[in-house]
């Protein structure tokens, strides 16, 4: 696979009945307690029960992300997917509390297992949940016990801060809802949507079509904030449009994550490092900070730099979407410049 910043689910459009396919027959009461579960409070991880959930095979391990071995399920073609990931509460993963979002579902940033690349054990499992559209159950660290978050998909890999970006909960009501349905889809013509609608990565033609909508709605996307921003650079001031990119603060997908209150309209090279986690913007004085790594570079000048304001309110950064990430750069980032 090669290096890049980001890697995005190429399925268009998941569904857990596409996904049931695909999985070994084992994983499906899983998925049913996930769903069943979601948002209760568990005492310890259900490997460690007494007496254990009565599922075909464990829903969790002591390893952050849980893979079924081969002597439990069998895998088609040997393609092995992650059933359930769990925060460790280790200070040297980037754990943390969901994001909840404003129709109901929430996005995670989940770390990947440290000491190894995409290629190997654990974290090649969740891509293959990404790739393939393959839901995971999600448990989370409340002392003393953990929280049952339910099913997500795997929509994102960040590979200079190693987060996955894990989005649920997966439900008939959440996908009856849209929740996972990309902005603008309803807007297609019925062609299209079915065409997307079977997307598997396999057909050629499919593939094609989804790139182009992809494309098409991020342009829409961009064009939005260029309004908004009077085609200024949120950080900089330069107002040259071509050098100019539609930053998403958070990189969930759904109805509403292409709306101009999930974006900062940024010059290229600050967008490659808002996206690096380098720089966030403070969510109550909306200044700028930069990590001491940027200290000794002309990106210094940008330093306390309050963001400049869209030309309506209403079309101003989500707040508690710029926490999240300013969260994750705080933590990434322990020095900042003064």
């Amino acid at each position: 696979m090669p290096a890049q910043l980001t890697y995005e689910s190429p399925v268009f459009l998941p569904t857990l009945e596409r996904a049931k396919k695909l999985v070994p027959q084992a994983f499906l009461p899983c998925y049913d307690w996930f769903m069943s579960n979601a948002g209760e409070k568990v005492p310890r991880l259900p490997h460690n029960m007494h007496p254990k959930p009565t599922t075909p095979i464990p829903l969790s391990r002591d390893s952050g992300i849980y893979i079924p071995g081969a002597a439990q399920v069998e895998y088609d073609g040997g393609r092995r997917y992650a059933l359930s990931v769990h925060s460790t509460g280790h200070r040297r993963y980037n754990d943390r509390a969901p994001i909840r979002l404003a129709d109901g579902t929430w996005v995670l940033s989940y770390a990947a297992h440290e000491g190894s690349d995409l290629s190997q054990g654990y974290n090649a499992a969740l891509m293959n949940c990404l790739n393939d559209g393959i839901p995971v159950g999600v448990f989370v660290k409340e002392a003393p016990g953990y929280r049952v978050l339910g099913l997500a998909y795997v929509e994102q890999y960040n590979s200079v801060t190693r987060m996955f970006t894990l989005h649920g909960p997966v439900s008939a009501a959440t996908e009856t809802a849209g929740s996972f349905v990309p902005h603008g889809f309803e807007e297609l013509p019925e062609d299209e949507q079915k065409i997307l609608m079977e997307l598997d990565g396999q057909d050629e033609r499919r593939v094609v079509t989804a790139q182009q909508v992809r494309r098409e709605q991020q342009g829409k996307f961009r064009e939005a904030l260029l309004r908004a921003y009077s085609e200024t650079c949120a950080i900089t001031g330069v107002n040259v449009p071509e050098v100019l990119q539609a930053a998403h603060i958070n990189p969930y997908r759904g109805r509403k994550s292409q709306v101009v209150n999930n974006g900062i309209l940024l010059r290229a090279d600050l967008h490659l490092l808002y996206d690096a986690h380098l720089i966030s913007v403070e969510p109550d004085s909306l200044s700028v900070s930069l990590s001491e790594r940027l200290g000794s570079t002309a990106y210094l000048r940008y330093n306390h730099q309050r963001l400049r304001e869209p030309v309506s309110a209403d079309l101003a950064p989500n707040t508690d979407l710029l926490a999240v990430h300013y969260e994750q750069f705080r933590r990434e980032n322990p020095a900042l410049v003064a």
